[in-house]
This record gives structure tokens, sequence and C-alpha cells, in this order.
């Protein structure tokens, strides 16, 4: 599972993309004023790859990325 928060404030939106898919983005998730901006996804990968993660708060853009190793056996083979 992947879990995402974050700390800015007026958060507005999470997207959620994996660089190496065949359709990067995995998902996007827009908050209303007020919410916690907490998101926990599972997502398929065929290879190792960075998953980035996009925040948009306060009309701004930030981004994050952590490289995640795919096992034999895992989504890949």
């Amino acid at each position: 599972p992947i879990e995402i928060s974050s700390n800015l404030p007026n958060t507005r939106s999470i997207a959620v993309l994996v660089e190496k898919n065949p359709f990067p983005l995995v998902a996007r998730f827009d908050f209303q004023e007020g919410a916690v901006p907490f998101v926990k996804i599972n997502a398929k990968m065929g290879e190792s790859s960075n998953v980035r993660v996009l925040a948009e708060a306060g009309g701004k853009y930030f981004t994050a990325f952590k490289e995640v190793k795919v096992t034999i056996g895992g989504c890949g083979g």
C-alpha cells in the first residue's frame, strides 16, 4: 500500500503517478476545505519505478517522489 499525507496548508488535491507505468496517473484526489489530506491506495507496478506525488496547496504545486522496487513474483512476474 501507498500512504500519502500532506501537512501543507490548504491542500486541495493530491495526484499519484508511477513513472514507468503505461498510464502513469494512478489516482487523483480532491479535498474540500478543512479536510485532512490523507490517502492510502494500492497501485499495480510492472517494474521498479519512481512513485511521484503532486500536491496542490495554496495555489502552488509541490512534488515528492520515492523509488519503489518491484520484486519477482509481484505484478511484473
